[in-house]
């Protein structure tokens, strides 16, 4: 139980930041999180104390979230920054596919790949072989 005024700005500060740990990094609030608030709440007895307690929990908590997500939004923003900078991307889409198509060597299928003989039609199946009699062929 906290006797002086220092004493309860020091179980909010740890209350705030068990908060904003748990919004930051999305923690579960079963497990050690239930049991690391109860402790520091079981220092309070008053019920006007605790739940200023759950405010600034609820508080780091939004503010841990906020700042995650900024966070996450300034290292995509550095990631497309620094590869719309390449030179690699000057070149037009339209122009790169023309030269894979003029190219048939790119796209074709590579020679030490071949149908194996499991999966040819059987002769019984290929039907009569037609024969022009007639001469015309």
């Amino acid at each position: 139980m906290p006797e002086t005024g220092e004493d309860l700005q020091g179980v909010i500060k740890r209350v705030y930041a068990l908060g904003y740990d748990v919004g930051y990094h999305h923690h579960s609030e079963i497990g050690w999180i239930s049991t690391a608030y109860t402790d520091l709440v079981s220092h309070v007895d008053e019920t006007v104390q605790r739940d200023l307690l759950r405010q600034y929990y609820e508080l780091g908590k939004k503010d841990g979230n906020e700042r995650r997500k900024h966070d996450i939004w300034i290292r995509s923003e550095k990631k497309v920054g620094s590869s719309t900078d390449s030179t690699l991307f000057d070149y037009d889409a339209a122009s790169v596919i023309n030269t894979f198509l003029q190219q048939p060597q790119v796209l074709a299928m590579p020679g030490c790949i071949t149908q194996t003989t499991l999966f040819d039609q059987p002769l019984f199946l290929r039907g009569f072989i037609v024969l022009d009699y007639m001469g015309t062929g």
